[in-house]
């Protein structure tokens, strides 16, 4: 199976549980993979058949820009879902990393990473 990622897709949004994270935007990071036969795309050398990463990061800033969710498994899963929705791709892997967690302690983010499937 050959996999498209991306890394490191930045965006501000508003998502947790304290009324404070969903008032004011907050910075994430988002990972994705997306996992198919992507093999006629470097035989042939054409955009058509190929995953266009561009349409995969901007599917990921739009779910996470227009959704309010309070759990980074609630965003990540629903990327996941839209990703899975587009033609050749099989499998995703969706990281989503808050820059700025709400916690008593010093630590560089918090995150989930999820692998789904098409069923």
């Amino acid at each position: 199976m050959d996999t498209v990622f991306l890394r490191g897709i930045k965006v501000a949004a508003r998502h947790g549980v304290l009324n404070s994270e969903k008032a004011n935007l907050q910075p994430f990071e988002i990972d994705l993979a997306v996992r198919g036969d992507f093999r006629k795309a470097g035989q042939t050398d054409d955009l058509d058949d190929a995953v266009d990463y561009s349409t995969l990061g901007n599917l990921a800033i739009k779910v996470a820009t227009s959704n309010v969710f309070n759990l980074i498994e609630a965003l990540a899963e629903a990327i996941a879902r839209d990703l899975l929705s587009l033609p050749k791709i099989a499998e995703v892997e969706v990281t989503v990393r808050k820059m700025q967690p709400p916690v008593a302690f010093e630590l560089d983010h918090a995150g989930v990473t999820l692998r789904r499937t098409l069923d």
